[in-house]
This record gives structure tokens, C-alpha cells and sequence, in this order.
């Protein structure tokens, strides 16, 4: 019986256990997942709002918190709420593979997604998803431009190109060279004709990116770079963060080498000039951006963020133009699986120590803490903290609600006084007196006392 499967068969069944698998992950690891900086803030945010919350002009990050919304507005339990966060990005990535390779029959560009994500370690553990999400819409639309009815293009497809191709751009602002990428080679793929899709995204494309400058927040303006940035950045190459982080990511500097051979042997034996000389002009450019953008970026999770599009772009011709054996997307499927395995350690060693603190705190007859910064070592730095207890400590209901703030301001003063405000939970740096009667008593209570200061 299976002697009469064909390849295609085996990717889709490959992919369904891929996502199958991620799924699961993300419903087992979902603590480590969400109570993580971006993710927790975004989590906490929507069960104080009950709407959608929107940082710099992200709109699509609206599509992966309809689910947790609606565990919200019926109320359901907190635990309910986070896992429902959890697995909002991979059940959007299950099902737009589902959608390309069953609807559009196109099993190999479905795979893209898959190909992407098996280099990724620490961008599974960010459940705010827009390293995740990016991937998704980029690879639909590509899908979108290659599904045609003969050498036409459907109105309805073309209303789907549109409102993917705004997805892409407003999920996050690298999502304008995943669009440029895309549009690039579907025109060079047609030997420089431009088609009805072509001309309606590039227009769509600029209208947008006109409207998305007007948008750019303080945080997104801090990446764009500078004359002096370029300058330092040639002139310090090797020692860049950036560049020592592909070190600490050497799965997708190998990825990206594989892919790149691949594409670029297959583009030399079929003399396919144009496609090579775009694939590797495209790739050099983004390649030098990313260097002069994220240069500063120390973290694990900002490398990688940082190279993984590159593992998509190389991956393009190939599940285009050269095919995708069974056993290779297996493969590397395992091998995500395994990455992502090895790496949830360090998240869940986080969770760990936050939990023996407010286990501490509970024991002292406080349910309001506060840490010098030099008295605690979390495995994982977070700017987040205070969002990140509070939600783990309510887990086990609203009168569990236990919150920890880590004072970084130096020198310490165990003195100050906005420990001893009695109805202050205190948040972030830059909006750090809340008062506590605001938070949604369905899922957090706070008593009123003032903070302690542990470890002194």
C-alpha cells in the first residue's frame, strides 16, 4: 500500500506531523512560551483591555489574538488563556500549509514554511509571533502569485494577494523585503513581463509603505541605519554582535550556505543568468542590512531573528525550481524538533527561579515583591518581569496573584518610597506606578500592603 504513495503524498504527511508536533509543544511549553518580555506585556494587555493590543502599527498581530480574546470575553480560566495565546501562531502556520497544499495543490510551496522554521530555536519561545507570523504570509502570497487559472489571475485571488501582502508588511517592518523579495522574483520567473498581480502589488506596495513611514515608532525609528553605523560596521565586521551571533546559530549559516548551493548549481546548469545574478544581488544586500541594522543586537533570539529570512529567501528557488525530497524536510523536521527540545531548558529554568521567589514571598506573608537586580541571576533576562510573575503566580486563581519587580536603578534604595504605596503594583521602568485596583480581578488580586524587598 505504501509502495503506491508518491513524494507528495509523504510531504504532506511530513508537514501535517510537523505542525502536529508543534502544536503539542506549544501547548506543553506554553508557560515558557508566553511569560517571556513581549509575550507576557501583550498577554497581560489583553485581559486588562479585552481588545486588541497593537505595538508600532503591527495590525496583523491581531489574527493570532483572536483566540486568546475569545477565551477572554467567555471568561475562561487563566490557564485557558495562555495556552490559547500559545498555540495561536502555529494553528494560523497549520492551516495556511493545509490551504496550499491541499486547496492550491502546491505541497512544495506549503513546505517553504516548514524549511523556515526548521532552523529556529529561540524564535519558537517568542509567542508574540511576528518572526513566526512573517513567514507564514510571506510564504501564502508567494503561493498566491503562482496560483493561477491558465495565464490568468482571479479578482478573489487578487483581493487575497492584497490583503496578504498588507499582512505581511504590517506584521513587522522587515516584512518589506520579504514583499520585495517575492515580487522581484515572481517578475524575474517571468522573464521581466509584468502580470495584472505584479502591477496591483507593486502599487499596493508603495501606497503602504508610504502610509507605514508615517507610522514609525520611536522603537522601530532606532533600527534605521546611519552613515556612521555603516562606517562601523566595516570597519568592525567580525567583532559586530550580530556577526558573533551567527556563530551561536550555526543551523542556519549552514541552511543558508546548503540552500544557496543548491539554488546556485541548479541556476549554472540550467543558465538561468537572471535568476542567479537577482537571487545573489538580493541576498548580498539584505545579508549587509542586517549587519548594519541589528549590529548592537547581543542576544541569541536578536541573531537569530535577524537570519532567519535568510533561510526562507535561499529556500525559495528551491522548492520552486529544484524540488524537495520526503526524507529531507523529515529530516530537518526532527532536527527543529530536537533544537527546539534542547533549548527549552533555559526557558523553563526561568520559570523555575520566578516560581521559588514567589514561593518565597508567600512564606514571608507578601504577595508584593521587589529584587535588587543584583541579587537575582534569572537564566533570562526580562524587562517583563513584573507581568511575567503576576500571570504564572494567577495561574492557580486571581487569589494567588503574587508580583515581582526587579529594581534596576543603582544605587539601590530598599527605602524608597514608592515600595511603601499600598495600592501600587509596580510595572515597567517607563510606566511603573499602576494602581492595582485597575487590573481585571477575574484573573489577578492583589492585596493592599506595601512591597517587600527581598534579598537585601
Amino acid at each position: 500500500m505504501f509502495k503506491n504513495r508518491d513524494a507528495e503524498y509523504w510531504l504532506r504527511l511530513t508537514g501535517h506531523m510537523a505542525f502536529a508536533a508543534l502544536t503539542l509543544m506549544s501547548v506543553f511549553l506554553a508557560r515558557e512560551r508566553v511569560l517571556m518580555s513581549d509575550s507576557a506585556a501583550q498577554l497581560f494587555e489583553l485581559t486588562q483591555m479585552r481588545t486588541f493590543v497593537i505595538y508600532d502599527s503591527r495590525f496583523a498581530m491581531a489574527v493570532t489574538q483572536l483566540l486568546p480574546l475569545l477565551a477572554i470575553w467567555l471568561y475562561l480560566p487563566l490557564k485557558v488563556v495562555l495556552v490559547a495565546y500559545s498555540v495561536s501562531a502555529p494553528l494560523l502556520a497549520w492551516g495556511t500549509y493545509s490551504l496550499i497544499a491541499h486547496r492550491m495543490n502546491d505541497v512544495r510551496m506549503a513546505s517553504l514554511m516548514l524549511i523556515t522554521y526548521g532552523c529556529m530555536r529561540h524564535t519558537f519561545f517568542h509567542a508574540i509571533s511576528e518572526t513566526f507570523s512573517i513567514v507564514i504570509y510571506a510564504t501564502l502570497l508567494l503561493a498566491l502569485f503562482t496560483h493561477r487559472v491558465g495565464d490568468r489571475t482571479s479578482p478573489l485571488t487578487l483581493l487575497f494577494i492584497v490583503l496578504t501582502l498588507l499582512a505581511t508588511l504590517f506584521i513587522h517592518p522587515v516584512g518589506i523585503f520579504f514583499v520585495l523579495f517575492i515580487l522581484g522574483y515572481h517578475l524575474v520567473e517571468r522573464h521581466l513581463r509584468p502580470t495584472v498581480a505584479f502591477i496591483v502589488a507593486a502599487v499596493v506596495l508603495v501606497a503602504a509603505t508610504i502610509v507605514r513611514s508615517t507610522m514609525v515608532s520611536e522603537h522601530d525609528a532606532s533600527f534605521i541605519p546611519t552613515l556612521s553605523n555603516v562606517r562601523h560596521c566595516v570597519t568592525h565586521l567580525l567583532s559586530l554582535n550580530v556577526v558573533q551571533g551567527l556563530k551561536s546559530n550555526i543551523p542556519i549559516a549552514v541552511a543558508m550556505l546548503l540552500l544557496y548551493a543548491i539554488a546556485f548549481r541548479h541556476h549554472l546548469r540550467e543558465r538561468q543568468w537572471m535568476r542567479m545574478a537577482y537571487g545573489v544581488a538580493f541576498n548580498v544586500g539584505f545579508i549587509a542590512l542586517c549587519i548594519v541594522v541589528y549590529r548592537d543586537d547581543a542576544g541569541r533570539f536578536s541573531a537569530e531573528r535577524a537570519w532567519l529570512p535568510m533561510v526562507f529567501f535561499a529556500a525559495v528557488p528551491v522548492v520552486r525550481e529544484v524540488g524537495l525530497k520526503p526524507l529531507w524536510l523529515a529530516l530537518l523536521m526532527v532536527f527543529m524538533l530536537v533544537q527546539i527540545g534542547a533549548t527549552a531548558p533555559s526557558y523553563h529554568a526561568r520559570i523555575k527561579m520566578q516560581q521559588a521567589v514567589i514561593e518565597q514571598g508567600r512564606r514571608s506573608g507578601s504577595r508584593k515583591l521587589v529584587v535588587p537586580k543584583q541579587r537575582i541571576d534569572l537564566p533570562r533576562e526580562s524587562w517583563a518581569t513584573a507581568f511575567e510573575t503576576l500571570i504564572l503566580s494567577s495561574l492557580a486563581g486571581p487569589d494567588s496573584t503574587v508580583t515581582l519587580y526587579i529594581e534596576k536603578q543603582e544605587p539601590f534604595a530598599a527605602d524608597n518610597p514608592d515600595y511603601a504605596v499600598e495600592d501600587a503594583f509596580l510595572a515597567v521602568p517607563w510606566y511603573r506606578l499602576w494602581n492595582y485596583s485597575t487590573l481585571d480581578e477575574h484573573y489577578f488580586r492583589l492585596p493592599k500592603q506595601p512591597y517587600t524587598v527581598i534579598g537585601r
